[in-house]
């Protein structure tokens, strides 16, 4: 009899589909390992795959003097995707993997021009992301409709 496992890697993005910049902070938390203290600015196609990594550690890392967490702020050009970490088979749909994070992001804002778009903590994080496909789940920051 012969076993077979199939893993596969999921990435956590933030897209900016806007026509402009966008700033994004976010504070990742003391034990958290799916979201990275070092994210990466990559470029997107309208399926949302990512094409190549534009450019790499253009970011403000501040150390918050109050915990062990470490607040992320970027700027995020229209077209733009932030990774900010990944996990090992991961699913929006599984409440436990859910939970990963919840317990990784402890706050998420995003900015344009001044204004702030949205700001969430990790009580409703989880209800910003969705699944593209089996390798990526995102927030897809889009045009604010008025």
């Amino acid at each position: 009899m012969t076993l077979t496992s199939c893993s596969y890697n999921t990435d956590f993005y933030i897209f900016n589909t806007t026509d402009k910049p966008i700033i994004v902070t976010y504070e990742s938390g003391p034990y958290g390992k799916a979201f990275v203290t070092d994210p990466r600015i990559m470029e997107f196609d309208s399926d949302f795959d990512s094409r190549e990594i534009k450019k790499a550690f253009e970011y403000k890392t501040e150390r918050k003097t109050d915990s062990e967490n470490k607040i992320i702020t970027c700027e995020l050009k229209s077209g733009q995707a932030l990774w900010i970490g990944h996990d090992l088979n991961f699913t929006l749909t599984n409440p436990n993997e859910a939970l990963i994070l919840k317990e990784n992001l402890v706050e998420l804002k995003v900015e344009q021009n001044g204004n702030e778009l949205f700001r969430v903590d990790d009580r409703y994080v989880i209800d910003f992301f969705e699944t593209i496909n089996i390798h990526t789940v995102g927030i897809n920051v889009k045009k604010a409709t008025r």
